[in-house]
C-alpha cells in the first residue's frame, strides 16, 4: 500500500512511454540520485552532472533529450552554462528547464535571457519535470 502511494505521488502524470535521456545537473548529490532513481523507475536514462561546467561538457561529448538544470551551482552556475550550452551543436534544440529556490523576476529574466525554455520554482516533483519536458518536445517538434 506504501508502495503504490508513493508511486502515484511522484509518477501519476500519463507520459509517452519513450525513453528518454536526461541530463539532470544540481550541486547537491542527494538531490541528483532521488531524480536519477526517480526518472530511471519511468524508463529514463539520467546523466547526472554537479555543476554547469560538468553540463556543457557533457552536451558537448553527447545529445539528450532534456536538459534539466539548478540555478545555483558552484563553479559555474545555471544561467552561464545554458548560455554555454546554446552554443554547442546538441545543445541548440534541447529543452531547457531551469529550477530555482529564488521566486523573483529577475530569475525569470535570465533564465530566459540565457537560452532556457522554463524556469520552475522548488520545491519540484519528478512527475511534473517529467510532464514539463513532453510538453516542451511537443512543442520543439511541432
Amino acid at each position: 500500500l506504501f508502495r503504490a502511494q508513493k508511486r502515484n505521488i511522484f509518477f501519476s502524470c500519463p507520459l509517452d512511454p519513450t525513453h528518454m535521456r536526461i541530463l539532470f545537473v544540481d550541486d547537491l548529490p542527494d538531490t541528483r540520485e532521488v531524480f536519477k532513481l526517480a526518472f530511471g523507475i519511468q524508463g529514463h536514462h539520467t546523466q547526472l552532472a554537479a555543476n554547469g561546467r560538468e553540463a556543457v561538457e557533457a552536451v558537448r561529448d553527447g545529445s539528450f533529450d532534456a536538459v534539466i538544470i539548478d540555478v545555483e551551482m558552484p563553479e559555474m552556475n545555471g544561467f552561464d552554462a545554458v548560455k554555454h550550452i546554446r552554443q554547442l551543436d546538441h545543445g541548440r534544440q534541447v529543452p531547457i528547464i531551469m529550477f530555482t529556490a529564488y521566486g523573483d523576476n529577475e530569475a525569470q529574466d535570465k533564465a530566459s535571457d540565457a537560452g532556457a525554455d522554463l524556469l520552475l520554482h522548488k520545491p519540484i516533483l519528478p512527475q511534473e519535470l517529467l510532464l514539463r519536458i513532453q510538453q516542451l518536445s511537443d512543442n520543439h517538434t511541432a
